[in-house]
Order: structure tokens, then C-alpha cells, then sequence
């Protein structure tokens, strides 16, 4: 992976994105495409990922284009599928390597790509910080809390190693480090890639760092694998769909 200057690579994103405001697809990923796709990020159990298609069998609600995965978990006891909810911002490694595969395809420059990270990280930043969340029951809460009563632990701040990268500002509210390398580097990142999408620009998938989902825009083609592809729970999606905490009308919200 190579940090990159040629942040005119990315000029053509922002004109294609709706006003981030819109809170629909198409302020997340560029309109143009013929076709879109939902991929949804498992919740986990332990090292066992979790699909919300599970979650929905045990809560007795509904998978649909616009559902949201605080809306499949009602407020009730019960001993639920999972400990840790999706992660926001991050599609899980193991969908990267799947989803990788399937694009490659859909490319004639599968060995030129370009990676967004967005630059809030606080490891990019000098002074600044991380901030850990562990639901209280969860695998990563329980361990925590006995290696706060067990063992004597103490941080200490890593030296930060600056990635000579210049920002690329794709909408008024998110700037990224730019990257470039071929499709195999989309795996294997901390907290990323954000926005990744190949040369010759026949795709680009975007992850927002607040969404439990990422979304890809292609042709019918490649959109219609990816739905069907099964390492990937994804639905089929259009740039006007909403994106908001109550943007899913079936599932009651509490």
C-alpha cells in the first residue's frame, strides 16, 4: 500500500454524491452506477459471526432494504444470537477477501486501485486518542473488566508514525488519506479502507464510519454476484434510500 498526493484521482467522487445532508445512499457512495448493493456487517458472537437474517429469526422481524439492526433487537429479555453488535465504519475482513474476489472481475485495473481512510482515527493524529466501547456482557467487556481486577495494567502511548499521505475531501464532512495499490491490499486494514474503487472507476465501495453496512455501486453484473454471493448478506439498494437511525418503517423502533 502506497500513501498517495494524487488526490485529483478522488475529484470525481464528490461530484457525484448527493449533499450530506440528504441522509440517503447517494450521499455515502456515487450516483451514476447502474445498480447498488447493502452489504450488512455481522454482529459477532465470540470469534462466530452473527447475520442480522439470524437476529431476525429470534426477534420475529423483518429483513428489508432499509432495515436497521437496532430495529431487529426489541427491548425484551431473552438470550439473544450475539454479544457484539456490527461494527460501524469497517467491513469484517473475511467479506473484504469475498468482496475483493468478486470485483476484481468487474475491473480492467484490478492492479490500480485507490484506498480512503478517513483521517478522524486517532492514531493519525498527533495528541490524539483512541476510545474503546465493549457492550457490558459482551466477550470483550468480560475480559476487560478481569484484566482490571487481575492484572496490574499499565498503557503506555505508542510513538505515532506519521503516513505521509495528503487529504482527500470527498463531501464537506469526512477528509481521508489517500492510498494506492492493487485490489488485494483492501484486506487486512484496522479501520478501513472508508472508499475504495479501482482506476478505471467501473465501482466503488463506501463505508461510512457511523453505518453498519457498506455500499457498492457497479454494474447489474457485478451487483447481481455480490447479492448472491454467499459470504455476503447484502440487499439490493438504491441511491434514495434512507440511512437514518429511523429510516426503517417495518420494524418497530422503540
Amino acid at each position: 500500500m502506497t500513501p498517495s498526493e494524487a488526490v485529483e484521482n478522488a475529484d470525481w467522487i464528490a461530484s457525484r454524491l448527493h449533499p450530506f445532508n440528504a441522509y440517503d445512499v447517494g450521499a455515502v457512495v456515487p450516483t451514476g452506477f447502474a445498480a447498488y448493493a447493502r452489504i450488512l456487517h455481522p454482529a459477532s458472537r465470540g470469534a462466530q459471526e452473527v447475520r442480522w437474517s439470524e437476529v431476525a429469526e429470534w426477534s420475529g422481524r423483518v429483513i428489508h432494504p432499509e432495515v436497521q439492526f437496532h430495529a431487529l433487537v426489541p427491548p425484551r429479555p431473552g438470550f439473544e444470537p450475539f454479544m457484539n453488535p456490527p461494527r460501524d465504519g469497517v467491513l469484517a475482513e473475511p467479506q473484504v477477501h469475498a468482496l475483493a474476489g468478486l470485483l476484481s472481475k468487474h475491473t480492467a485495473t484490478p492492479n490500480s486501485c485507490w484506498f480512503c481512510l478517513w483521517e478522524g482515527q486517532g492514531y493519525l493524529n498527533e495528541g490524539g486518542i483512541i476510545e474503546l466501547r465493549f457492550y457490558r456482557d459482551s466477550l470483550a467487556g468480560r475480559w476487560a473488566r478481569w484484566r482490571h481486577e487481575h492484572v496490574d495494567v499499565k498503557f503506555s502511548r505508542p510513538k505515532l508514525q506519521r503516513i505521509p499521505a495528503k487529504r482527500v475531501i470527498p463531501n464537506p464532512q469526512r477528509s481521508y488519506l489517500l492510498f494506492s495499490g492493487p485490489i488485494t491490499k483492501a484486506a487486512g486494514w484496522q479501520d478501513g479502507p472508508n472508499i475504495w474503487w479501482p482506476d478505471d472507476r467501473a465501482w466503488c465501495v463506501a463505508s461510512e464510519i457511523d453505518l453498519a453496512y457498506t455500499f457498492v455501486g457497479g454494474s447489474s453484473e457485478l451487483i447481481e454476484e455480490i447479492l448472491e454471493h454467499p459470504a455476503l448478506e447484502a440487499l439490493p439498494s438504491t441511491v434514495g434510500d434512507r440511512i437514518t437511525y429511523d429510516s426503517d418503517k417495518v420494524n418497530p423502533t422503540p
